[in-house]
Parts: C-alpha cells; structure tokens; sequence
C-alpha cells in the first residue's frame, strides 16, 4: 500500500492530475475505507477544477480519518476552485448501503439534559433507546421524543449490565452510545448511517470510536478513545461496572475485532471539575473500581482507572501503587492498549512529586513501547527543563557553598582565592542568564566589570539585545 500512496503522490507532484485520479479510483474500489485514497483522489479532482466533487471525496477521506492534519490547508483551497461539472462516476464511488441505525442512551436523572441530547440525534439515527433509572421526570420528557422508546432498569452499581440490557430491544443493524450530557453536532447527522454504511459488510467485526469534545474549564480536549459504534447481531457486549468496554463473549482482550476512529463528533461536559464534584462522579468511580478489582484482580485496565480516579481525587500515593500494578499486569497482557495512559499518568505523578528520574524513565518506556508517541516526548522535554531548573538550582547552592567555606578553609591544599573574588559570582552570573533571570544576571555582571571586563561587557551586550527584541515583539497600545 506504501507503493501505491508514492505512486499517486509522484503522479500529483508531476501535475498527471487526470492520471492521479484514476489511480485513486483504482484504489478506494479496492480499499474504501482507506482515508489517504480518498485525500489524494480529492487533491486531484480540485486540480481539474472540480470543487463539489472534490469536496465530497474530502468529505470521505476526514470521516475515516478525523485526526488528518490537511483538512484546513484542503478546505481553504476549495472555497477558492469553482464548482466544476457533476461528477457521477464520483457519486458512485461515494454510494455506501442502507443500513439502520439505533441510537441508545443511559440515563439516570438527567431531565435537564436529555431533551437536547435527544434533539441533535433525531434526524441522524431510525430509533432510540433510552435505558432509564431515573427518579425525576427524565423517561417523561424522552418519551415524547419521535423514535424514541424508554427501558426502565433497576440501577444495580452495573454500567455493562445496563447497557446490555438494551440490547434485545434494538432492531437496527447498528448502535451508537450517546451520553445524556452529549450532544451530536450537527454536521455530523449524515455522518453515522454513513459511517455504519461504510463498515457493515467488513469482516472483522468493527468497534468504532467517536471524536469527544470534551469542555473542561472552558477549553476543548479531544478524545479519540472511546467506542461507542458497532454492529448489531454479531455477538458484542458490554463488559465492565463502570469506564465499560465493547467485546465478545470471550472479553475485551481477544483479537476478533476491527477498532478504528471516525468523525463522529461528540460535545460533553461532563469531565468538567465542577460537574464531576457535583455529581459525585469521583467516589462512585473509585467505589465500583475497587469491587471490579476484587472481581476480576487480574484485568490491567482496572487499576489504570482506579489509579487516575485516585490522582484526580488527590490520593496520590495509592494511585502510584494502582498504576504500577496496571504496568506488570500489562505487561502480561499482549493485547492490553492502554499501556501509554499508565506511562503518561505516571510521568504526571512523578513530575508533581519532584521526582524527575522516575519520571523521565517512564517518559523511556513509553518512547520504547512507542517511539512515535508525541505526548512521550513532549512529556520528556517538561521532565528534562525541570531536572535543568533543579540542577541550575543546586549549583547556585555550591558556588554559595564555596564562598561560604573559603574564609574557614585551613586545608594542606591550597583553595582558589579568586572564587571569592569573583568566579563565584561570574558563574551565578552564567547561571541566572542560563535560567532567564536576565535581571539579576545583569545586576551581578555589574560588580564584576574590573575583573573580566571584556567578558562582562559580551554578556551585558547580549543582555540589552533581548531586551530591545523583547520590547520590540510587544504589542504597540
């Protein structure tokens, strides 16, 4: 597949964008769900002047790969190329099977919320479900709702079990799981029959993810990590009292699934502080965790979230020991995914208890399970400018150290007196510019112009240079 992505990409630096084209073609029958095809038949249709259609395949090519980082530079490019001709042989391709959809929703008091979740799925599946708990008026307001149908459970401290429970009512080809604090975007309604469409006939079986967009204190995170989209009738449950998993009947950690990310995006608030402190979410969590442990003590993935429950809630010394016993679990389970979250978790911990070499050997062991990971080496260079900051920090306590003891100093070997005289503060001078002090940089350089006058007058020069870069980089009034 590397050689076709060349071969098609050689054709488009080449400007054979007729040629580009039909080799896309050529490709996305053989392989649709392919998200760099689809990129690459567009970039050629918008070549040849074909904007709608170019659109369309873009279209395509974002919803099998929402991470893609074209999808602004193409997007601006379309809105400048005309239209061009209807483009039937592209509709072709673009044509995936009706399939229906069934949304389903887990509720248990959300009477503020579920209206306008309900509303933004509305026209985007052919029913809905709402699995009820409640003891306010939330099954009243869902059941008015078109497509809807309400299933009272009895809440048992079980989120898979209540999950599953829904599943005999459903009588569509796919499901996809909403939160009642979610909403569907509404660019997005065409996207999950189309999504189910596109995957329905794969052999494997599929376990879809969805784009979270998460508001906490006001900004957006997002998420890709989550299932939430699979097929009916193939033998997936849910598994888990809480932070829930899609798989077989043999469990999560088989190998008999086709996972993948789609854009399908999802607005929450429901990781906010504020709205996790509310609803009490941290205790439940943690209290469900640890009976999931007593139930299952072998299962990684329950002490990676009960150690980030922990973090959350400030325990920080039991999550430590929680994360660490996830990391030799995993280490026992091949097919475990999650091996990053429990790195990057305890990189964190580390770095908030002052603890810059376990940290960095945690930011190691993420790189070596995953020398492409961003987050590990970001997370590395946070480690290595705080274990700088300490070491620039510690010398300042030797070079203070050394002017202190010179005057007391009777041993046989001679010291130097010069340290006294002006190395010391020459180096606490190198120090501060080393460390961003510019300030007292400048004010120690000051007292040392008799003494190293040339050198002194290079690092006063070089100091009043950024300062005349940094007043010029600000904003005029």
């Amino acid at each position: 597949m590397k050689a076709k992505y060349q071969a098609i990409a050689s054709l488009l630096r080449d400007r054979q964008f007729k040629k580009a084209e039909d080799e896309a073609k050529e490709a996305v029958r053989r392989i649709p769900l392919d998200g760099q095809f689809w990129m690459m038949l567009g970039e050629a249709l918008l070549h040849q002047g074909y904007g709608l259609a170019a659109k369309r395949v873009f279209e395509r090519a974002w919803l099998l790969d929402p991470q893609a980082e074209w999808v602004h530079r193409m997007y601006d490019r379309i809105a400048s190329t005309p239209r061009g001709d209807e483009r039937y042989d592209i509709e072709g391709l673009l044509h995936v099977p009706r399939v229906k959809v069934a949304a389903a929703i887990l509720t248990r008091n959300e009477a503020s919320r579920i209206s306008r979740c309900i509303e933004a799925l509305q026209a985007a599946v052919d029913e809905i479900i709402v699995v009820d708990s409640s003891t306010d008026e939330t099954p009243e307001l869902a059941a008015r709702y078109a497509k809807v149908k309400v299933i009272p459970i009895e809440w048992r401290d079980d989120f898979a079990a209540a999950r599953n429970a829904a599943l005999p009512h459903l009588q569509s080809d796919w499901v996809i799981w909403i939160d009642a604090d979610e909403e569907l975007l509404a660019e997005d309604v065409g996207a999950i029959r189309e999504v189910a469409g596109l995957f329905h006939n794969l052999e494997t079986i599929p376990v879809l993810h969805v784009w979270h967009l998460n508001l906490v204190h006001g900004d957006i995170h997002h998420d890709f990590s989550q299932s939430r989209m699979f097929p009916l009738q193939r033998g997936l449950q849910f598994w888990g009292r809480i932070h829930e998993q899609i798989g077989t009947a043999e469990g999560i950690y088989g190998q008999d699934t086709y996972r993948r990310t789609v854009r399908i995006r999802l607005r929450h608030n429901g990781y906010d502080p504020e709205v996790v402190k509310t609803r009490g979410k941290l205790e439940r969590n943690i209290r469900l965790l640890r009976l999931m442990i007593e139930e299952e003590p072998g299962n990684p993935g329950h002490y990676l979230y009960l150690g980030r429950e922990l973090l959350a809630s400030g325990e920080q010394q039991q999550a430590a020991e929680m994360l660490r016993r996830a990391e030799q679990l995993a280490l026992q389970t091949p097919s475990f995914g999650r091996q990053l979250d429990i790195y990057k978790l305890l990189v964190h911990l580390m770095i908030e208890q002052r603890k810059y070499a376990e940290a960095e050997s945690y930011c190691l062991k993420a790189l070596e399970y995953e020398p492409n990971f961003p987050d590990a080496h970001y997370l590395l260079a946070q480690v290595r400018i705080r274990q700088a900051d300490e070491l620039y920090r510690l010398a300042e306590e030797a070079l203070h150290a050394a002017v202190r003891y010179l005057p007391s100093y009777r041993g046989t070997v001679n010291p130097d007196y010069q340290i006294g005289e002006w190395k010391a503060e020459a180096a606490l001078a190198e120090a501060a510019i080393r460390s961003g002090r510019l300030s007292v940089a400048r004010s120690l350089l000051d007292k040392l112009k008799r003494h190293q006058p040339s050198w002194v007058e290079k690092r006063l020069t070089w100091i009043e240079r950024e300062r005349e870069l940094l007043n010029a980089s600000k904003p005029m009034d």
